[in-house]
């Protein structure tokens, strides 16, 4: 079986297809818009995000304690409330689902 960049690209010309890629993308025809260019990420501006925990009390007040979710998932670290915490509590949570035969999550 050839691979896909060898398999030919049928152009959709006939009525009905034309008709079943507008019924597809909801009425919409035409080129689509290019994606936006968003950071995924910010780097956050509050003093003390995400350092690890070394005491009882945060460095700053109102900071969270998130346990293994930083990049070396170690530890519990301390993150500002509001995206900081919900973005570590986030990859603690994907962390602690199980491997697989393979190293697939």
């Amino acid at each position: 079986m050839p691979t896909r960049a060898q398999r030919p690209c049928l152009p959709e010309t006939t009525p009905g297809q034309l008709a079943a890629r507008q019924a597809w993308n909801q009425g919409l025809v035409g080129a689509s818009r290019p994606a936006e260019s968003v950071t995924p990420s910010e780097v956050c501006s509050a003093r003390s995000c995400g350092s690890p925990v070394v005491g009882l009390r945060p460095p700053v007040a109102g900071m969270v304690q998130v346990r293994n979710a930083a990049p070396d998932s170690t530890g519990t670290h301390w993150y500002c409330p509001g995206r900081c915490t919900v973005l570590a509590r986030t990859r603690a949570e994907l962390r602690a689902i199980p491997m697989r035969p393979g190293g697939a999550r």
